[in-house]
């Protein structure tokens, strides 16, 4: 029994240096370059593993990636900042779009502003390999790539909320909905346009990054 009372008082004091010692962590000075080196899941030794805890390492190490991207692009040509700046806005509201939609549809969830939160890291990873190859050479885009952005409109015009619309939080529902897709409706076509200036592979990646949240948008139940 001694044995046992010293072997659980020693496993508790592990617990607590382990717990201050991560506390400590917590106030220490996160640099970019460590946020880089940790990723996301890492970092959250620097937030918490709660789900909030997990959005907020998502966005760290979103906003170190960005950093890094525009620095390199600006030792290159400034203007090309700015251009990135334009393809991170219209891609960010085609993908969030994806999830606000979801939730409507679903009734609701915290998954969804979750999944919102943390979309901005792969965005990130995906712009710091296009920016390697800005400017962009010009292009007529591709054929395929408008086709599945027209595709995607006509699937977000057909998605219906859950709620039964007779009610007022179906009515609710229905209205907001319907508000997320004239909305998202703008974005696919500024991306479409976008996306008819550059070359046929650059555009196939990029609407592939823009897609990702509206492939799971339709595997979970929008169909």
């Amino acid at each position: 029994m001694k044995a046992l009372i010293v072997f659980i008082t020693f496993a508790s004091l592990i617990c607590q240096l382990a717990s201050a010692q991560n506390a400590d962590e917590k106030k220490q000075p996160l640099t970019m370059a460590k946020a880089l080196k940790l990723g996301v899941e890492d970092l959250t030794q620097y937030t918490d593993q709660s789900e909030a805890g997990q959005d907020n390492a998502a966005h760290l190490y979103a906003t170190a990636k960005r950093i890094e991207t525009e620095h390199a692009l600006a030792q290159r040509d400034l203007r090309q900042v700015i251009e990135m700046s334009h393809w991170r806005t219209v891609l960010a509201k085609c993908r969030n779009g994806s999830c606000n939609a979801a939730y409507i549809i679903n009734g609701g969830g915290t998954m969804y502003p979750h999944a919102a939160n943390r979309n901005g890291a792969a965005l990130e990873d995906f712009l710091a390999e296009l920016a390697k190859r800005m400017p962009l050479n010009v292009g007529k885009g591709d054929p395929k790539a408008d086709k599945e952005i027209d595709e995607n409109i006509a699937f977000l015009k057909k998605i219906k909320p859950l709620e039964n619309g007779d009610t007022d939080s179906g009515k609710t529902a229905k209205a907001e909905l319907a508000a997320i897709v004239k909305d998202q409706e703008e974005h696919w076509t500024e991306l479409k346009s976008m996306l008819q200036k550059v070359p046929a592979d650059d555009a196939k990646k990029i609407v592939a990054i823009a897609a990702d949240s509206m492939n799971w948008l339709k595997e979970d139940g929008g169909q």
